[in-house]
């Protein structure tokens, strides 16, 4: 993401700027846009909302942005006269469409910078030519137009980059500064999203304490588990005892059954893991608010630390409960 440090829109010539980002590797499409807060007038009510211009490439670098246009074969003479409007599926504006909108008054009017100080530029009238759907707190917050019906030619505050997942991000990055030189702020969308992305750390070490937990509670069950199984074979064990059979020997009987379980209980957990994490990718069985399907992700970071808490309390509870049988017999 390309912006300036002081908010201003930023002037580049269609030719030139295509020929910076074409000589960069790694750089599959970009897209300029720019951004307003407005106020949408409608029926002598007025709502606050973030008018985003984007140009036709924003679909492009946004693969989670949709928009619907609907055609209208009786307002060819009036689309060149109102600023056209996407507004969110999320939102509480789709109902207009039910509505007679060509007859209603709407209007948006945003604060524009002149000579040091801010006056209200009030706006063409607008109308509602589609929906679009991002996700639900973008959906409510902002509206949607062409970049082009906002600001002139060559200029736009933001310039938006879908990068190769193959490449390293860091790298073209300098590469960026490199270009276009420190005038400008070049943020990657980790960086952009900062304060999101530690909630979502802090969230994924609360689920890794919980499991941990889960995991200890669980190997209580394991304890009386082995504990049983030793009282139901009290005799044999006594037997295989008298015979000469060594105390370790027992011992390491009961400490694989334990392993065996927890490897057992361990290759379940992992399989159904594995199963439920495609069928959400394919089909989004669970989704947020009804609408935003819940991420989930099989990582192999994931995957090798939830093996060693499963199988280190395996192990240690797998020892401590074979130990019982050398602390029963070993004093007879």
């Amino acid at each position: 993401m390309i912006s300036s440090f002081n908010g201003k829109e930023i002037f580049f010539h269609e030719n030139v700027l295509n020929k910076k980002m074409r000589s960069i590797k790694g750089i599959m499409c970009f897209s300029k846009t720019m951004e307003k807060k407005v106020f949408f007038h409608y029926k002598n009510e007025k709502y606050f909302f973030h008018l985003k211009g984007v140009d036709s490439k924003y679909e492009e670098v946004m693969n989670q942005f949709k928009k619907i246009t609907f055609q209208d074969k009786n307002d060819k003479n009036l689309s060149h006269n109102k600023l056209d409007l996407y507004v969110g599926l999320s939102s509480i504006f789709p109902f207009l469409f039910m509505d007679k909108i060509e007859t209603d008054s709407m209007s948006i009017s945003f604060f524009s910078y002149k000579k040091n100080f801010f006056s209200i530029f009030n706006a063409k009238k607008v109308r509602i030519k589609g929906l679009f759907h991002f996700n639900q707190e973008i959906d409510q917050k902002y509206l949607f137009c062409d970049i082009q019906n906002l600001i002139k030619k060559n200029a736009f505050h933001t310039l938006e980059i879908k990068i190769h997942q193959k490449k390293n991000i860091d790298k073209i990055k300098k590469i960026l500064k490199k270009k276009f030189g420190p005038k400008f702020r070049i943020k990657t969308r980790t960086e952009e999203e900062r304060a999101f992305y530690k909630v979502i750390n802090t969230e994924k070490i609360f689920i890794y304490f919980l499991f941990s937990l889960i995991t200890v509670m669980t190997a209580f069950n394991l304890i009386g588990a082995i504990f049983i199984l030793q009282l139901d074979k009290r005799e044999n064990i006594f037997l295989l005892w008298s015979f000469g059979y060594s105390l370790y020997r027992i011992r390491r009987i009961f400490f694989y059954i334990g392993v065996l379980i927890s490897v057992f209980g361990w290759s379940i957990g992992v399989l159904a893991t594995s199963i439920l994490s495609l069928l959400q990718e394919r089909y989004h069985l669970f989704k947020i608010g009804r609408k935003i399907p819940f991420p989930m992700k099989f990582t192999i970071e994931d995957f090798v630390m939830m093996t060693c808490i499963i199988l280190t309390v395996g192990l240690f509870i797998s020892f401590i409960s074979s130990k019982k049988i050398e602390m029963n017999y070993s004093s007879r």
